[in-house]
């Protein structure tokens, strides 16, 4: 368990980074962190070259930041070749969006370009662009990613791991580092046990998920 935790600590560490972005909708007031560059997701030097056979299979997200609740038990499916000159990626997710409990399947294309190939993938909804960026990732416990979208200076970070769950003693503690530097409640922790995350209902797809949380990060900097 102790070496486990040594592997995720560190990288976890840079997830709580992102210190001082209360994105709740009911928030006063959002405070923008000045990251570091090698975190500001924004640097165009930000780029990973990675391998697709390695990093292909199933990956489970962990955690993300901010804390925005939108969906749950987000899961990606990475094939380990291309198709027709594209990536693409199987996503399983539960949209939460309204108190609603809504299960999606969908796959998600990116061309097999040079920005695909350095870990830049984008979702595109009408006017809105969420950028992610791969920043690094060891192929069998994790892979770290930062976001921003069109319409916000808002960061985005998220965690995915090869396990559906991250370790208790993990999270502990991630959690206590948090608090002690002003930023409890900045992370979402995934529950991604099969119990936690049965769904049923009708469908949400990745693009209205996209324009809900752009409306979401629009929201808390006007307040």
């Amino acid at each position: 368990m102790e070496v486990q935790t040594y592997k995720y600590m560190w990288i976890i560490a840079l997830v709580l980074c992102s210190c001082g972005i209360p994105l709740e909708v009911e928030a006063v007031q959002t405070r923008m962190p000045v990251l570091p560059k090698y975190l500001n997701c924004r640097n165009e030097s930000i780029a990973f070259n990675f391998n697709l056979t390695r990093l292909s299979g199933y990956w489970y997200e962990a955690a993300r930041v901010p804390n925005v609740q939108v969906l749950e038990c987000l899961n990606v499916s990475v094939p380990a070749e291309i198709e027709e000159g594209s990536l693409s990626l199987d996503l399983n997710f539960i949209s939460t969006v309204n108190n609603r409990w809504q299960f999606t399947e969908e796959s998600v294309a990116f061309p097999w370009d040079d920005s695909t190939q350095s870990g830049i993938f984008k979702l595109q909804y009408d006017t809105i662009t969420v950028t992610y960026k791969l920043m690094l990732t060891d192929y069998e416990n994790f892979a770290f990613l930062c976001g921003y979208g069109s319409i916000s200076p808002v960061p985005l970070f998220k965690l995915f791991t090869r396990n559906r769950e991250v370790d208790q003693a993990v999270i502990d503690k991630a959690e206590k580092f948090a608090e002690e530097n002003g930023m409890g409640g900045q992370i979402a922790w995934e529950k991604q046990s099969p119990g936690e995350c049965n769904g049923s209902g009708g469908l949400a797809s990745m693009e209205t998920l996209v324009a809900t949380m752009a409306v979401l990060w629009g929201l808390s900097l006007r307040s």
